[in-house]
């Protein structure tokens, strides 16, 4: 019946329509927005949220919920497979930089982990900020009428805020030799990440086979080329962490 509503693929939860999503515009910009007054508002109240009694249960809620974006993306996929209508969940792992970010920061939160912290002040702020601010590389076809937009945002933004939250309410710094550790642990990624791209058609683990002229068309290279980029970006973040930290002493 034409029109009828079809839990798997149409309505809120279903794909969206192509060239839904519109960079730039007001449905990209308010999740921005509310993240960034989220973070002015943390520190505007850090004195008043260290010394709050359920400080600690504020965290674990925090990472509750980036538990359930992540959790909530995989469910997704089960029930209505990805844009393509594809049910490829070993292209889907938690193997991209956010996923596993959003993971880690799951644990920093609550144990408050320095080397955790680290590891997403260099690893998450980079690449889930990257991905808020170039969204429509991946929400081509979803606005504010469809689950994938909110969950999307959702899963990036958190990870970025508890970092965040971190820094002002607990003080935490990275270390130099976090930007080791963060390399280091993404070479660890590397491994399956090559093993996935050959295996399964469709798996981009680590944007390895990402469609861009400019990057070398082997994995291995590019592979490579990314290492040390990240290693240079990873550099500039920690001078301007540095600078800070000066400032403020």
């Amino acid at each position: 019946m034409s029109g009828e509503y079809v839990y798997y693929h149409t309505g809120f939860f279903g794909f969206g329509e192509p060239g839904a999503f519109r960079a730039y515009s007001l449905m990209h910009l308010l999740p921005l927005f509310l993240c960034g007054a989220a973070i002015l508002l943390t520190w505007c109240l850090r004195g008043r949220i260290r010394s709050w009694k359920h400080e600690g249960t504020f965290r674990y809620l925090l990472s509750f919920l980036m538990f359930l974006a992540e959790f909530g993306y995989f469910v997704w996929l089960l029930y209505v497979g990805d844009t393509s209508g594809q049910y490829l969940m070993m292209s889907k792992l938690p193997l991209h930089l956010c996923d596993v970010g959003l993971i880690c920061c799951m644990f920093m939160i609550t144990s408050k982990n320095r080397t955790l912290f680290g590891f997403n002040f260099f690893v998450t702020l980079f690449g889930a900020t990257l991905a808020c601010l170039i969204p429509q590389t991946v929400l081509t076809d979803v606005d504010p009428s469809y689950y994938r937009y909110y969950q999307y945002f959702i899963e990036h933004l958190l990870p970025i805020y508890c970092t965040a939250y971190m820094m002002i309410v607990h003080g935490m710094r990275p270390r130099y030799r976090d930007i080791w550790v963060s390399l280091i642990g993404i070479g660890l990624m590397l491994v399956p990440a090559f093993l996935l791209n050959d295996a399964f058609p469709g798996s981009d683990y680590l944007f390895l086979k990402l469609d861009v002229s400019v990057f070398p068309a082997s994995q291995y290279l590019r592979a490579a080329l990314y290492a040390v980029l990240l290693a240079l970006v990873f550099h500039a973040m920690w001078f301007v962490a540095g600078k800070r930290r000066k400032k403020a002493a």
